[in-house]
């Protein structure tokens, strides 16, 4: 795990509308459940007095590059995307995830019930408790901070008299550890990483819809790319490293995508999860 690097006592983590506390983890999570090789992202978790937003690290360099340079191009498309936001002390989220090229927003309300245990460890100056909790098909731990009186923590993790500095699930395919916080004089503007991806808003559907997508990207992924082949219109594009021109081309990627969504398909909930068929 990376140095832990915490401000001094004198941080006051009571903030007024313009400040920021931001929480920065580090991610490593497991795809293929068989190989078991861990990948790794950093995240920001900002909390100021009204809203918290968690987002990816890679997303907020590329916007900064690109704002300084002015060369506004295509953003960056994720995968597995954990990126949400909420008010503070809601368990109301707004999850934003991508399928295929698209972007899209949904909403769904994740209420934790933690068991706080009387264990506890030193890290650094900061002493941390113990919790546990059921979350999405998984097995949780939590380490909590008292000291620090913020009841947040990463992606949905929320709501420990704490912040929660490091979490995991039972069988370590997803782990959380703070390793720094920094105090931010006013909020970052997310507008084009978070509400949208760089320009592309965010289309609100529901989980229901969200899961149909998924379905439809295995199944006939890039549909709408296929219509336009189909009536014979001239579209190329790149995916998986292939050059894509005709619907022989579609349908030998399908095979490949196929392939990769069924060995790399680990979300965080698996209790949400759909069923990939061969």
């Amino acid at each position: 795990m990376k140095k832990l690097i915490l401000l001094t006592a004198l941080l006051l983590f009571s903030l007024d509308s313009a400040q920021v506390n931001r929480f920065i983890y580090e991610l490593k999570f497991v795809r293929d459940t068989i190989a078991k090789t861990s990948f790794t992202n950093v995240l920001f978790l900002d909390v100021n007095n009204k809203d918290v937003k968690f987002y990816y690290q890679e997303l907020y360099e590329e916007d900064s590059v690109q704002r300084v340079t002015k060369n506004y191009s295509s953003g960056i498309t994720l995968g597995n995307s954990l990126m949400l936001e909420r008010s503070v002390n809601s368990f109301d989220n707004e999850n934003y995830v991508f399928i295929d090229t698209d972007y899209y927003k949904y909403n769904s309300n994740d209420k934790l019930k933690w068991e706080i245990l009387p264990e506890t460890k030193t890290q650094k100056e900061y002493t941390l408790q113990k919790a546990t909790a059921e979350f999405g098909g998984r097995k949780w731990t939590a380490w909590f901070c008292k000291d620090v009186p913020i009841n947040q923590g990463p992606y949905k993790f929320q709501g420990l008299p704490g912040l929660i500095f490091q979490i995991e699930n039972n069988q370590k395919h997803y782990i959380f550890n703070l390793t720094e916080i920094k105090k931010l004089d006013s909020p970052s503007d997310t507008t084009r990483i978070l509400e949208t991806n760089f320009g592309k808003k965010a289309i609100p559907i529901t989980l229901k819809k969200y899961n149909e997508l998924l379905s439809n990207a295995y199944y006939n992924p890039y549909s709408e790319i296929r219509t336009k082949l189909s009536k014979g219109e001239d579209y190329t594009f790149s995916a998986y490293g292939k050059e894509i021109k005709t619907t022989k081309d579609l349908d030998e990627l399908r095979k490949v995508i196929q392939s990769d969504k069924r060995k790399n398909y680990n979300p965080i909930e698996i209790d949400k999860a759909i069923e990939y068929k061969e």
